[in-house]
């Protein structure tokens, strides 16, 4: 998948089993809600239907794939170290 010149080379199937695109979608797309509606993020998070869409699964992997070409690495692992709980 490709679009505006970033491309995405993880398929679908692995990106509805990563808990971490689970959770920086549904991150992602409560801050969208939050925006939309003005309200708090607390408030957007109760609203998020669980799990996510594929929309934004595939809006996560642009996001994670968008940051690692502006710092040169490969995601949060390499920025952070391994993960130990949720993502954000």
């Amino acid at each position: 998948m490709e679009i505006h010149g970033l491309k995405i080379t993880k398929p679908l199937e692995e990106l509805r089993n990563s808990p971490y695109h689970h959770q920086l979608g549904l991150k992602m797309c409560a801050a969208f809600i939050a925006r939309q509606q003005g309200i708090k993020i607390d408030t957007a998070l109760k609203k998020v239907a669980q799990p996510v869409g594929d929309l934004w699964l595939v809006i996560a992997e642009f996001a994670r794939h968008g940051c690692s070409i502006e710092t040169g690495l490969d995601g949060p692992s390499q920025m952070f170290g391994p993960t130990t709980g949720s993502v954000m």
